[in-house]
């Protein structure tokens, strides 16, 4: 019988498929980005915090304290799915939609110029 984990077994460490289509305003589109880009920051922040500062070491130096430390710091740094292991594949799913509005943007501005364009050919006819 396959035992199901709940989403507390190992993980590869890739952030799941994202699967939800947000449609965006082109004009919003810049401050969109702008807004995940200071969520992106701040989430930097935390990760290079949990990085050098959350790792704990053994505090009486016995063998209790020890085991404790290394549990700690594998469940929040090092297992599958640990919290570091979290925040770094949200990391990847805020860079990739960052990646995606700019793309959309891009694609936005080469279609208004092209139609610029043509409005352009037509009106000088």
């Amino acid at each position: 019988m396959p035992s199901e984990d709940h989403g507390h077994g190992a993980d590869t460490g890739s952030p799941p498929p994202l699967s939800h289509t947000l449609n965006v305003e082109p004009s919003a589109i810049p401050s969109l980005r702008n807004a995940f880009a200071g969520a992106l920051s701040k989430l930097d922040e935390q990760i290079e915090q949990a990085i050098t500062e959350v790792r704990v070491r053994p505090w009486a130096g016995d063998p209790v304290s020890q085991d404790a430390a290394e549990r700690f710091n594998e469940r929040s740094l090092e297992s599958g799915d640990s919290a570091l292991i979290a925040l770094e594949n949200y990391q990847r799913q805020l860079k990739s939609a960052m990646d995606a509005l700019t793309l959309v943007e891009q694609q936005y501005q080469s279609i208004e110029e092209d139609n610029t364009g043509l409005m352009g050919q037509q009106g000088s006819r």
